[in-house]
């Protein structure tokens, strides 16, 4: 039986194998050839495939695996929604302030989950991760950096340690203007792509 994953993902590839691809090359500044478009994703060398819309890694070693659904989704969003190329606004926003009362809820969940649980002690393993991404350090936590994503277009990662009086909090934040980049939904798998990655490198 096909997943939901699997046919938001199918539905994704098709969208993409529409679009003219000229136009994305002009708009993205893809480097490519006639079988494959090269770009950077979380600081790893990627390549899409132009004709099966299959994305892999683009060679060298010591990166995370390619995340077959997660990360193709934030590809295929990218490239294929915006008619123009949308520009950063240099303020960032937290998911509660992109996503209203929906996204306030969401953004309690992530305080205080399992992944804040997981770097707990570790903020200075969770920050060297973080310089392995390209990260560059941001305001006020025990580790808090700007992760590129793709482009220009980046997310910040911020972890406060627990203390005897709260739990371990981890939140992100987006750049004011990331809703013409990306649909609401993608930046879920920009966050699970970034942890995805930051633990890899956390634990190797």
């Amino acid at each position: 039986m096909t997943s939901n994953y699997e046919k938001m993902l199918l539905g994704a590839k098709e969208l993409f194998l529409r679009r003219d691809q000229e136009k994305m090359i002009g708009l993205w500044g893809l480097e490519h050839d006639g079988e494959y478009f090269y770009f950077d994703l979380f600081s790893q060398p990627v390549k899409l495939n132009r004709k099966t819309a299959l994305l892999g890694a683009a060679g060298g070693e010591g990166y995370p695996p390619v995340n077959g659904v997660n990360d193709s989704m934030i590809v295929f969003d990218l490239l294929t929604r915006p008619s123009a190329r949308p520009k950063c606004k240099g303020e960032w926003a937290s998911i509660s302030m992109l996503g209203g009362i929906i996204g306030a809820g969401h953004d309690r969940l992530l305080h205080h989950g399992k992944d804040a649980e997981f770097f707990t002690g570790a903020a200075d393993r969770l920050a060297d991760a973080c310089l392995r991404m390209r990260g560059l350090p941001f305001g006020k936590a025990d580790a808090g950096f700007v992760i590129p994503v793709f482009g220009e277009f980046s997310a910040v990662l911020q972890f406060w340690d627990a203390d005897d009086e709260f739990p371990a909090q981890l939140k992100f934040l987006f750049d004011a203007n990331a809703l013409d980049f990306m649909h609401y939904e993608t930046l879920w798998y920009v966050m699970a792509g970034i942890l995805a990655r930051v633990k890899y490198y956390f634990n190797n």
